[in-house]
């Protein structure tokens, strides 16, 4: 696991990013029920409001632009949903005790340092049916990102409307040279924190209430899901030449690793 911190396993076994075994998006399509184990859904005074990723038994991450300045005593992080309307048999809900953000700023057409972490009152029962995400290797970057992400959400879709069962979207990822080179953004608004996912055209991406969720990339060799990006913010949904701009997660990992120490992935 490269430059994580050691964390305590049960069974000598550390399990993330697989898919458990039940077999804001524009431009998707509905997600497998039970496909993404890990993803949680934020409500705040009992109204949704953004994704998050359950990273260990203790900890969301999630986009900090979701979660800066709000009382954590209104929060509600919901696990194993799939229809938010509908509860299932096995779904259940945390509180939040905790919540840190890392140097977050948000002024005018600029928004870096996009990640939070949420600590639940309670630990999730990690196991078959529900795991955390596989976090990156550290470093400035990781070849499998330069490649094509999936997003997962409940946020948004092309005809304006907020679906209630998750939906999924495939998008290329950029690097930031082809970002700020194919795109319409102002160079200063793309910084080594940030990540690109789009296509030139539009037509596919994350939108309102998608923020905070996952960008996964999957890694064939290991046979995971590991996040690759947080959503973040971008201009509009799905505009040509304005792809999604998502949080860089391996940028954090330093960060991520010191304030779970308390945590584990195990099952």
């Amino acid at each position: 696991t490269g430059a994580r911190s050691p964390r305590t396993r049960r069974n000598g076994r550390e399990t993330c990013g697989v898919q458990s075994n039940n077999s804001k998006i524009v431009g998707g399509h509905e997600a497998e029920t039970g496909g993404y184990p890990w993803m949680a859904a934020l409500y705040y005074n009992n109204r949704f409001i953004c994704g998050g990723s359950l990273i260990n038994d203790r900890y969301v991450l999630t986009a900090a632009h979701c979660v800066f300045g709000s009382d954590r005593s209104r929060f509600r992080v919901k696990f194993l949903l799939h229809d938010r309307t509908v509860a299932k048999e096995d779904s259940f809900e945390r509180k939040v005790s905790y919540i840190m953000t890392n140097w977050f700023l948000n002024v005018l057409l600029f928004i870096t340092n996009d990640v939070a972490l949420l600590k639940l009152s309670e630990p999730v029962p990690l196991g078959e049916t529900i795991v955390p995400v596989c976090l990156p290797p550290e470093g400035n970057a990781y070849a499998a990102f330069h490649n094509s992400g999936i997003v997962t959400g409940w946020g948004k879709t092309g005809d304006g409307t907020f679906p209630v069962r998750l939906q999924e979207v495939h998008v290329p990822i950029l690097g930031n040279a082809e970002c700020h080179n194919q795109t319409q953004y102002f160079r200063f608004q793309i910084n080594e924190r940030m990540m690109c996912a789009g296509i030139p055209e539009g037509g596919k991406d994350s939108c309102q209430g998608d923020s905070g969720g996952p960008l996964h990339v999957f890694d064939q060799d290991a046979n995971r899901f590991v996040i690759a990006g947080v959503v973040s913010w971008g201009f509009g949904c799905a505009q040509p030449k304005f792809p999604g701009i998502y949080a860089r997660v391996n940028r954090f990992i330093s960060w991520i690793n010191f304030n779970t120490r308390d945590a584990c992935t195990c099952n």
